[in-house]
């Protein structure tokens, strides 16, 4: 098992004008989008296939710093993000070798 920390999503961030108006929270696809940047950057030679499932518990705010724990298997990871120790976020990606998709 691993983690690391992923930067907030500033309060600035075009998707959250409309996300909801007067009381932002981050959109569950930018935090799946973050959580796919960092296994690419952690696992080059792979390329995530599928979100297998995805379940969002708590909403996350912008400015919020919240940290991906991942456990990979082969052609498969599970993560959580967390907040303060919190999951708002966990799911399941299915991976294969980086090029080998159409």
């Amino acid at each position: 098992m691993w983690h690391e920390p992923v930067n907030p999503v500033p309060a600035d961030h075009p998707c959250l004008a409309g996300h909801f108006p007067g009381n932002p929270i981050v959109p569950g696809t930018l935090i799946l989008d973050r959580v796919i940047e960092l296994v690419q950057s952690r696992y080059p030679e792979t390329e995530v296939a599928e979100v297998v499932t995805a379940k969002f518990m708590q909403p996350l705010l912008p400015g919020q710093a919240f940290e991906v724990w991942g456990e990979d298997k082969p052609g498969q990871l599970s993560f959580e993000c967390r907040v303060n120790g919190s999951p708002v976020a966990s799911g399941k990606l299915a991976l294969v070798e980086a090029g080998s998709r159409l």
